[in-house]
């Protein structure tokens, strides 16, 4: 309590007491004195009374005695509040000098005592950013690093609670050291807050700056160890001085310290001589490597840079970005090229029109060259390029052009419109917007389309104008068994009314409505067609593949009708009906007529076989017996008798030579005959032909000249057939060429073919008369020296055509006739065989 409080007190307690005092004598008599008469007035003193009365003067007494004590003792308080008031003015001022000095710039006190709150004491410099107010300063996270600051909570409670002192250097947000010492004084927790200054804050922020780095460091290092890329850091030697858990699993290495001790390298020696190299001339290296890791080699982007302590780098692992990247460029590619074989023109346009790709049908389709598309001319300017030079239409503005084409680009939905270009055709445009910005364009051709939906109307029309002429019942029933369409013959042929076939009636209805029937066959059994059937045909719901029917039927007015069941797509099903009794009745005449001829066939071919047997067995015997007649072993004959055996042999031999020659005609018409196929020496055929002929040349002094220079040395083909061909060419020639003429043999290869012509210089044949010429028993009626049976061309022409192979006449340059055989040397030999 203050001295001036105390004084006041004293006088306080001075003036009440004495008031009391001063007033109790009066008091106590005026009882007495009204006891007194109230005893008066009764006559008596009581005992009660006198007691009273003598109470009230002990009382009286002792409030006298107290009332000395209290003077003396007021006095000495006096006295005892003058010298506390000297002594409290005395702590006052040295409280004021102290909380002066404590109120210092250059530190700032926590004082803690009990639970309640700490005591704040001096200030700091502004420049250390703390501030002023207890509570924010109190917030030490708003003001320092939040790792110091949960560092000084922890210290405080520490301190509170189990007296542990500590000291610590925090940085402030000014960028100052602050030294922070807590310790206990008695009860109170006294925590001081210093600025450092002089070389104690060059120390303190050097160790301040080398813990941070430590922790840097320390957290580097932990993300370089968690992280999936293999590092590494190397001195100026070019060791290894540290590597992460990724370079360690790389290496197959138990462990970092491992892979360190024994300088296991992730990369090979030429690699990493690449590295230095790279280094050395840039400072850094960065390029992809090749690295075998899990047994399997991988490609990596490495990535190493210098720096003061020696070098250290990183591999990224692009294996699977290569092989994305590798496939997405071969993707790219299958669909260029893919677009590139597309008929439909595409082209795709950024965000500012320009063209970023195009098909070569694009190319084509409006005639651009590929320097042209080269320098990516935007839309507008390749529809003005098209306009100009006359293929897109002028009749809108370009400005209404180019509207439609941004607003086509900045649309979301894809938008689709036609284009007619002045040469007539009509293209189809799609636009659609890309994600990224821009869009593609497709032009599809329609003008070929819109034609063949042209020509479909127009065949549609056709078909069903032809419908209606056709001799021949025509009705196509729907998968629901009902009518579509009929022309007017189906309805004249079963009697059937418009009304009826215009309500599209089922297929059963017909069996009742039509007016006339199919008649049972004269046997009585069931006809082959009827309504019921062509009901089932067009009703049924086969799983197997329907298959096309037809029939004949015969009417109750005596036609004849042949019918056909044809499936047509969409389950629909067409029945025809046409007339055939004209050709019924030609048939059964024609069928007569072939009996006929196949019994003249069997008689000719009975013809045949006599005359084999019974004209070839006479003449071997007389050629036998002429022959026989000739030997020495007869006896020798007179000149005339020589002269006529050489006619009988003569004679004989042409007669052997026709039977021989209708013998082979019988046989191809029997198409029984096949070839000898082989490889035919044409020199040796060829010579074996003309010494066959060669007596009848001599004999009418007729040269023959062989040209055969060009043919080759064989070819494959029947060697008895073309020696006969040649033969009979030989013969006919020497049979109409002049006395002292020549006949000219030649054969020439020609590509596939071998060409054998015999050309004589007789009188020719006319035109009129070549293709009698290969009729068999013709002969030319302009005669020759021999008349013949007319079966040599024949029998040329027959064999020819049985090698595959034809014979044509024609005149030659200095008259006469020229006949050419061709002969195909790549014919298979299963073609070869006659029909």
């Amino acid at each position: 309590m203050k001295a001036g409080s105390a004084t006041r007190f004293l006088s306080m307690l001075d003036t009440r007491f004495g008031r009391v005092l001063r007033g109790a004598p009066a008091l106590l008599l005026a009882l007495g004195v009204t006891s007194a008469r109230a005893e008066e007035a009764s006559g008596a003193m009581r005992p009660e009374t006198v007691l009273n009365l003598a109470l009230i003067g002990l009382t009286i007494g002792a409030a006298m005695i107290a009332a000395v004590w209290l003077i003396r003792q007021q006095a000495a308080t006096a006295e005892e509040n003058k010298r506390l008031r000297a002594d409290l003015s005395d702590a006052l001022n040295e409280a004021d000098r102290r909380g002066t000095l404590l109120a210092d710039d250059n530190q700032r006190l926590l004082v803690f005592s009990g639970s309640g709150a700490p005591d704040l004491v001096g200030t700091l410099p502004k420049l250390f950013g703390a501030p002023q107010d207890t509570a924010a300063f109190l917030d030490f996270e708003g003001w320092m690093a939040p790792e110091e600051a949960r560092e000084l909570i922890r210290a405080l409670s520490q301190l509170r609670n189990r007296a542990e002192a500590f000291r610590m250097e925090v940085e402030s947000a000014g960028g100052h050291v602050l030294e922070i010492a807590g310790r206990t004084a008695g009860a109170l927790a006294v925590v001081r807050f210093t600025p450092l200054s002089g070389l104690r804050e060059e120390i303190a922020t050097l160790r301040l700056e080398q813990n941070r780095a430590n922790g840097m460091i320390e957290t580097m290092q932990a993300l370089f160890d968690a992280a999936p890329l293999p590092m590494w850091l190397r001195g100026e030697d070019e060791r290894l001085v540290w590597v992460n858990d990724a370079y360690a699993r790389a290496v197959d290495a138990p462990g970092v310290i491992s892979a360190v001790d024994a300088q296991t390298e992730f990369l090979n020696e030429q690699d990493r001589a690449q590295i230095v190299a790279g280094r050395a001339q840039s400072g850094r290296f960065l390029n992809r490597l090749s690295a075998v890791v899990d047994a399997d080699r991988r490609n990596f982007l490495v990535v190493d840079a210098a720096g003061p302590f020696g070098s250290a780098g990183l591999a990224i692992d692009i294996s699977e970005t290569e092989s994305v990247r590798r496939e997405l460029r071969e993707t790219v590619r299958s669909h260029s090229e893919t677009l590139d074989h597309l008929t439909t023109a595409v082209a795709r346009f950024d965000d500012k029109t320009q063209l970023a790709y195009h098909n070569s049908a694009f190319a084509k389709l409006f005639n651009l060259s590929a320097t042209y598309l080269d320098r990516a001319p935007d839309l507008v300017s390749i529809l003005d390029h098209l306009r100009s030079v006359g293929v897109l239409p002028d009749d809108r503005p370009l400005r209404d052009v180019k509207a439609e084409i941004q607003a086509a680009h900045r649309a979301t939905q894809p938008t689709d419109a036609l284009w007619h270009l002045t040469d007539g055709r009509t293209l189809r445009v799609f636009t659609s917007p890309e994600p990224s910005g821009g869009a593609s364009w497709v032009f599809e051709d329609l003008t070929e389309k819109l034609q063949l939906e042209s020509r479909l109307n127009t065949l549609v029309r056709l078909q069903g104008e032809t419908l209606d002429y056709l001799r021949e019942g025509v009705a196509v029933f729907g998968q629901d068994g009902r009518l579509r369409l009929s022309n007017p013959i189906f309805a004249e042929l079963w009697g059937l009314s418009q009304e009826f076939l215009d309500a599209k009636p089922h297929v059963r209805a017909f069996a009742t409505t039509a007016t006339v029937t199919i008649r049972r066959p004269a046997d009585g059994s069931e006809p082959e067609a009827s309504w019921t059937g062509f009901a089932h045909a067009v009703t049924a719901f086969d799983e197997a593949p329907r298959e096309a029917q037809s029939g004949e039927f015969e009417l109750s007015d005596g036609r004849v009708q042949a019918y056909g069941i044809v499936p047509l797509p969409n389950g629909q099903t067409m029945l025809t009906f046409s007339d055939i009794t004209d050709a019924r009745r030609a048939e059964r005449m024609l069928r007569e007529k072939n009996d006929a001829l196949e019994h003249a066939s069997r008689l000719k071919n009975d013809f045949v076989q006599h005359v084999n047997y019974e004209l070839r067995s006479p003449l071997t015997n007389i050629i036998g017996f002429s022959a026989l007649l000739r030997s020495p072993e007869t006896g020798p004959l007179n000149t005339r008798q020589s002269e006529y055996l050489d006619y009988i042999g003569t004679s004989t031999t042409t007669l052997l030579t026709i039977v021989n020659d209708i013998l082979d005609l019988a046989t191809i018409d029997a198409g029984i005959m096949d070839l000898d196929l082989g490889d035919v020496d044409i020199a040796h055929t060829v010579d074996h032909a003309a010494e066959a002929v060669s007596e009848r040349l001599r004999d009418n002094d007729i040269r023959l000249d062989i040209d055969i220079a060009q043919a080759g040395a064989s070819f494959r083909a029947d060697g008895h057939r073309v020696t006969q061909v040649l033969f009979n060419l030989l013969s006919n020639a020497a049979n109409f060429a002049p006395q002292g003429s020549t006949v000219r043999l030649t054969a020439r290869r020609r590509g596939d073919n071998l060409f054998f012509a015999v050309a004589d210089e007789g009188p020719g044949i006319s035109p009129a008369n070549v293709e009698r010429m290969f009729e068999r028993f013709e002969t030319d009626p302009a005669g020759g020296r021999q008349s013949g049976a007319g079966l040599g061309l024949s029998i040329v022409k027959s064999f020819v055509e049985l090698h595959g192979g034809d014979v044509t006449i024609s005149s030659g340059p200095k008259g006469g006739a020229v006949v050419t055989c061709r002969f195909p040397l790549r014919r298979q030999e299963r073609d070869l065989a006659a029909e």
